[in-house]
């Protein structure tokens, strides 16, 4: 009897263990119900440390900027390829003197050619602005056609010889660029215009060299083209194109009433004339070097 009821007390003892295992198993797999939080609230995060950056310490991802991704073209997507390097003037002529000695010839008179040796001094204001002197020596040379045109027309015409002239230029180079030479040496050149003013003496050439002369001191004008080419930085190389504007007295046609004298000079022949001369010329820069100023 005894024996059946420890039996019966093991047996219930083990039905109720199965029991509270099955129970405890079964609220572990379910899931918390909506809008309800768990026992015991989210972990906290602790302060963020002194001098840390914001949101460290959080939840990951709290406290950072995401970045954006960038597009092509905008400021940070530049390449090697983008950068573009301007080269700075290879030579300056600023506040820069110009001494350029000239050999120029008339190419405008089909009578007398004049051989012009001289020289020009230029003084640059700025790299495009030169203000100058000029001074030439003339010494003609009668060409074939001043005899030719005298058998013509039974008289020779009536002809001046110049024999020096200086003026005062003022020029402007509106057009520089550079050239590569067989793809290896690099040239700079230039392109100018000019005007001056200034004053020439002219004489007679007798039609009879048994007539005397006279000479006349005339005003100038003249306009010009012209271009440097520039071996270093102080050596050039010049060539020009001016013409001289002037107005010239002439021997009279007939001077056989005033015999081997000098006629009054109602009687000069007055013509207006345009001296065009082609020059070249070697120059150099003084100072030979110079400073590249910046502004910061």
């Amino acid at each position: 009897m005894r024996r059946s009821y420890l039996r019966a007390s093991l047996l219930a003892l083990c039905m109720a263990a199965g029991l509270l295992g099955a129970e405890g198993l079964s609220r572990a797999q379910d899931p918390t119900p909506p809008g309800q939080e768990p026992a015991g609230g989210p972990p906290e995060s602790g302060p963020p440390s002194e001098g840390g950056p914001p949101g460290e310490g959080g939840p990951p991802g709290e406290g950072k900027v995401q970045a954006e991704p960038v597009k092509k073209g905008e400021l940070g997507s530049l390449q090697w390829k983008d950068i573009l390097v301007v080269p700075r003037r290879p030579i300056l002529k600023y506040h820069r003197v110009e001494l350029v000695p000239t050999y120029n010839l008339t190419i405008s008179n089909t009578l007398v050619r004049h051989h012009g040796f001289g020289g020009i001094i230029n003084f640059f204001l700025s790299e495009t602005l030169a203000l100058g002197i000029e001074a030439n020596y003339l010494q003609p040379q009668l060409l074939e056609h001043y005899t030719v045109r005298g058998l013509q027309d039974r008289v020779l015409p009536s002809i001046n010889r110049y024999f020096w002239n200086a003026s005062i230029n003022f020029s402007y180079v509106p057009i520089y660029g550079k050239f590569a030479l067989f793809n290896r040496y690099i040239f700079q050149w230039e392109a100018y215009i000019e005007a001056g003013v200034g004053a020439m003496q002219s004489q007679w050439i007798p039609r009879d060299p048994a007539n005397d002369s006279t000479s006349n001191f005339l005003v100038q004008g003249h306009v010009g083209i012209g271009t440097r080419l520039f071996l270093t930085k102080w050596l050039v190389i010049h060539a020009y194109l001016k013409d001289y504007l002037f107005a010239d007295k002439y021997e009279p046609a007939d001077r056989t009433a005033f015999g081997t004298a000098v006629p009054p000079d109602s009687t000069f022949e007055s013509r207006f004339v345009q001296n065009v001369v082609f020059g070249v010329g070697v120059g150099m820069f003084l100072p030979t070097s110079f400073d590249y100023k910046f502004t910061r």
